[in-house]
């Protein structure tokens, strides 16, 4: 009996093992690519207020952004494209304030900016210096706002009504588990 649990376990081991190697042998369609050039918005707070004028100067960003940059595929011209128009980002970020009768200090800032880590669709982004379009809305102590401008993944994203957003519920499992369960078809 102890044999045949030995050889089980030893089996599994091997499947995960090959599994393993499959599946960093290929491509991942969902990472970051090097060049990439972020977006990131921090909230006055936590207050579904604050929450609520973040999620509205995003929208507002992504708008202005978006034609400019939806058919380039080089990550120079993005950037020059995105430098020259930080005061339309700037005033976009005024506008929306004021429609929204919110009087509080904000900036616009283009460059490398620290990001902390991530979880998204069950893939972890790690914390790190990116660069970015940033912009933090009065004390910057609320919830922030990512996702990828160029290549613009974030403008599909927000379209579908997805957005990446802060995820605090984060599931930890077993891979023994995991594989074991992959392997019977279970969910």
């Amino acid at each position: 009996m102890r044999r045949g649990i030995t050889l089980l376990i030893l089996l599994f081991g091997i499947l995960i093992a090959m599994n393993n190697k499959i599946n960093f042998a290929q491509p991942k369609s969902n990472d970051i690519p090097e060049e990439a050039i972020r977006l990131r918005i921090v909230a006055n707070s936590n207050e579904t207020h604050d929450q609520e004028i973040k999620l509205k100067v995003r929208d507002g960003v992504i708008e202005v952004i978006k034609p400019l940059i939806e058919d380039i595929d080089d990550p120079y011209e993005a950037r020059k494209v995105i430098y020259y128009h930080l005061d339309d980002i700037e005033a976009t970020v005024q506008k929306i304030l004021t429609e929204n009768g919110v009087e509080i200090n904000y900036y616009v800032d283009y460059g490398i900016t620290n990001f902390p880590a991530k979880v998204y669709d069950d893939k972890l982004y790690p914390a790190g210096k990116y660069e970015s379009v940033y912009i933090v809305l009065g004390e910057g102590e609320g919830d922030n706002w990512w996702c990828v401008l160029f290549p613009s993944l974030c403008i599909v994203d927000v379209a579908t009504n997805g957005g990446y957003k802060e995820d605090t519920n984060v599931k930890y499992s077993f891979l023994i588990v995991e594989k074991i369960k992959e392997l019977f078809g279970i969910n």
